[in-house]
């Protein structure tokens, strides 16, 4: 029954992708056709997907449907040509359009895509999205090992960052990563240790442990490790609830003992056996204490653990549970988790598969502490799955205005990122960055993209079109012939001149882009065609 329901969760899914990448082409190219109808231009042919295998004729305009989903367009021969005496499909003379009809008929294609995600915006705005971690206006280092560039600057485990690149930031882990990643140049934490500032400075380097795929992109992701706050979210009638926990508590410690993170507070819990548990919480800036009494999960059944806790999104040890065998062993914080039973680990759900698939046989593993590699066998214990009926999920309501101007920042940031990262290359600037043309992705890509986000949350999912149609309205509007921005540059050059571009320049740019533009879809198909290998080459 489970692989079922996992083999229809993932064809769900497929069709996920397909409908919300056809809705933002069909948004698109809508907005060309009533443009187009508007201004009384003649339409040849209007199309999703290329290769057609559904053509129907109805009022002079073929409409067509095609086997390729990588796009979609409209035949408006009075815009899209470049002789000097338009013509229709049946060869007819047409009329030049005029600059203006040229500018609004290019312009409403990126336009109907912005209403069509800010329409998808306002259910994201009303539903909400989850978010793995908290938003943090300081963020403690929990580990930082001693080959990276952070600690070879000077940062330590216990210090806290309170600033990021001078400025103060109330972000989550991922968004403060996000800034890292688009800093140009020299990164600088202003961090407070023992009751003191301290300015940390460095150039951020490609982190080959970085969760999940971001280590093979041979992205900069922080070689440290944050501690993160955990808030809790009661359940109704929850035994947490009943005690008097409210929604946004933050755990501070429980029976006595500090918690480092989301794994070790469940195993705390889960160890007690079914006894009272004492949780020290942070409400609204005052300490509050409640004792709690967990009650059985489920069906009561049992799972493995081998002790280990890792930070979010990792395979960084965060700490390891007294008595359990990584302690015994001798695995501790920082240390890097590298394989179990022969399976790559990028994070705890894949040491936990491991261990569950084992049932409790012994774990062979291989672990990196310090700049030393070392085989471990761990023995996993027994652990009854009890709770306290809490969740972790923080939702977050941006506005469909914040969404909007958060995917033109994050378009500029890339862009700005990736010229620096070439002029570096050509040697026509000192300055640097992490980000590089590998990291562009194309629609194979943002597919992939949109499937995984959707199989995580619904709420992902539909967040992730109107990050879509935000994204294509923005690459279209680029002032690049072929693109919608290059015919509305066209036309205002026009109409400042008095006149059209000569047909024969018009001509020679638009091949050169296609060329370009062509070259473009293949380097970044490529690239997606290599992380979807990685994706299945880490799940062995």
């Amino acid at each position: 029954m489970a692989e079922l329901m996992e083999y229809l969760g993932n064809a769900g899914a497929v069709v996920f992708v397909f409908l919300a990448l056809g809705f933002c082409i069909f948004s698109h190219e809508l907005g060309h056709f009533l443009a187009g109808k508007l201004m009384g231009l003649h339409i040849d042919a209007f199309s999703l997907g290329f290769k057609p295998f559904w053509r129907k004729k109805y009022k002079g305009v073929e409409y067509r449907l095609g086997w390729l989903p990588f796009g979609g367009y409209v035949e408006l021969p009075q815009i899209d040509t470049s002789d000097a005496v338009p013509k229709s499909a049946d060869g007819r003379e047409l009329p030049r359009a005029s600059a203006w009809a040229k500018i609004v008929t290019a312009a409403a294609g990126p336009i109907f895509n912005i209403i069509s995600g800010l329409l998808i915006a306002c259910i994201v705005w009303a539903a909400g999205i989850p978010q793995a971690t908290p938003e943090m206006r300081s963020i403690a280092v929990q580990s930082v090992p001693a080959d990276s560039p952070e600690y070879r600057a000077g940062l330590r485990p216990g210090d806290v960052i309170v600033k990021l690149n001078g400025e103060s930031f109330h972000d989550t882990w991922q968004k403060f990563v996000e800034k890292i990643l688009y800093t140009i140049g020299k990164v600088e934490l202003e961090v407070v240790r023992d009751g003191k500032t301290v300015t940390i400075s460095y150039v951020p380097q490609d982190n080959p442990d970085a969760p999940g795929s971001s280590g093979r992109e041979k992205l900069a992701y922080p070689f440290f490790s944050p501690l993160i706050p955990i808030q809790l979210y009661p359940q109704a009638g929850s035994p947490a609830e009943k005690a008097g926990i409210k929604a946004g508590d933050t755990v501070r410690k429980i029976n006595g003992a500090g918690v480092t993170g989301f794994e070790n507070f469940i195993s705390m819990i889960g160890f007690c056996n079914g006894n009272a548990v004492t949780i020290e919480l942070l409400r609204d800036g005052k300490e509050v204490t409640v004792t709690c009494v967990p009650e059985l999960a489920g069906d009561g059944g049992e799972r493995f653990l081998v002790g280990i806790e890792f930070t979010p999104d990792s395979n960084v040890v965060a700490g390891v549970m007294q008595g359990g065998s990584a302690a015994q062993k001798g695995i501790g914080r920082g240390d890097v988790i590298i394989s179990a039973n022969g399976k790559k680990i990028t994070s705890v759900n894949d040491l936990n598969d491991v261990v569950k698939s084992g049932k409790g046989a012994p774990v062979k593993m291989k672990v990196r502490h310090a700049d030393t590699e070392m085989d471990v066998e761990l023995i996993p214990r027994r652990f009854a799955p009890y709770t306290i009926g809490v969740s972790f999920a923080m939702y977050d309501h941006p506005n469909p205005l914040e969404q909007f101007v958060s995917v033109l920042e994050m378009s500029w940031k890339s862009l700005r990122g990736i010229v620096v990262t070439v002029g570096n290359k050509l040697a026509l600037t000192e300055n640097s960055s992490s980000l590089k043309p590998t990291h562009m992705s194309g629609p194979l890509g943002i597919g992939v993209v949109l499937f995984n986000s959707v199989r995580t949350s619904w709420a992902y999912g539909v967040y992730f079109i109107a990050v879509i149609s935000f994204a294509l309205a923005i690459f279209n509007l680029l002032p690049l012939p072929v693109l919608d921005g290059g015919h509305i540059v066209f036309g205002m050059i026009e109409i400042i001149s008095g006149r059209p571009l000569p047909e024969k320049l018009q001509r020679i740019l638009s091949y050169v882009f296609i060329t370009l533009l062509i070259m473009l879809m293949i380097f970044v198909t490529f690239s997606d065609v290599r992380r979807i290998v990685w994706q299945i080459m880490d799940s062995f």
